[in-house]
């Protein structure tokens, strides 16, 4: 285990409070739990179950994981304007559609 990095530790009692194994549901022991690799903010994390030995990988991260990628996390529009909000309302008043398929995106 990677003790030497600063946060392990807390990344293993969070597991061992928190992530009990997905097979049995029994709780994890620091013992149990081991850091494979840790760089640029991201972890991962193994856990063997002691009572049915179910193996299970987990990653985390040291902020939301898409914010890592280049040009991600920020938002790059320009506000609302009063004339946008009327707009929207306007066409909400008159829509009679599926408000599910308005929001769905497309691939």
């Amino acid at each position: 285990m990677l003790v030497e990095q600063p946060g392990t530790g807390d990344l293993v009692a969070f597991v061992t409070r928190y992530l009990p194994c997905s097979a049995c549901q029994h709780a994890y022991s620091a013992g149990d739990v081991a850091v494979l690799r840790h760089s640029a903010g991201s972890w991962v994390l193994s856990a063997t179950c002691p009572v049915c030995h179910h193996n299970s990988t987990f990653s985390a991260f040291d902020r939301l994981p898409y914010t890592h990628l280049p040009g991600m996390g920020a938002v790059h529009s320009s506000p609302l304007s009063q004339d946008d909000v009327q707009t929207w309302a306007d066409f909400l008043v008159r829509f009679q559609g599926d408000l599910s398929d308005l929001l769905a995106t497309s691939d």
